[in-house]
């Protein structure tokens, strides 16, 4: 907290060590959703531009470390969203994912997490989970979903913005530092 105090007053050098201390993770972070290396680096340099562009106006509160990781997931979803990130994604996940060697606290964790979506996902309602699943799982757009279920769009987009509000309140504790 105190290096972001001291960046809000536009100290570069102090911004150069807080861009050294997280890039790396924040970078882990970007590319553990979308398994590209050029997305993921041009996400965090986005983060880090903006937030030197906005310090005056940023207020962090907490954790400065919370502050950027949440930035660059929002990034991330806003990439997702765009068409041509989706059917880039589509390309990619087609292709064998890059193996990622994990310690056994790491898989009982990943286990543990894996078994919390699925606990959530079951708690959510049925048609609610239905179209998420047909989103995330099988690919669909929100046109194709809404045609599929014979609902609006706006309703479609309703749902998942739902779905996935719950799913973050039930998982947040995966996701505190």
């Amino acid at each position: 907290m105190e290096l972001w105090l001291i960046i809000t007053d536009g100290n570069v050098p102090a911004y150069s060590e807080l861009y050294e201390r997280f890039w790396e993770s924040l970078f882990e972070t970007a590319y553990w959703h979308l398994y590209d290396k050029a997305a993921a680096k041009d996400i965090v340099q986005e983060v880090f531009v903006y937030c030197w562009q906005k310090k005056e106006q940023i207020q962090i509160n907490e954790s400065v470390a919370a502050y950027f990781r949440t930035a660059v997931r929002f990034k991330v979803l806003n990439y997702l969203k765009s068409e041509t990130a989706r059917e880039k994604y589509q390309l990619l996940a087609g292709r064998a994912l890059p193996n990622i060697t994990c310690n056994t606290g790491e898989h009982m964790a990943m286990a543990d997490l894996q078994a919390s979506y699925r606990r959530e996902l079951e708690r959510l309602p049925e048609k609610m989970r239905e179209v998420f699943i047909d989103s995330r799982d099988h690919g669909l757009s929100i046109d194709e979903i809404a045609q599929k279920r014979a609902i609006s769009p706006q309703t479609v987009k309703n749902q998942l913005s739902a779905a996935l509000k719950k799913l973050r309140e039930g998982l947040g504790n995966f996701f505190m530092e």
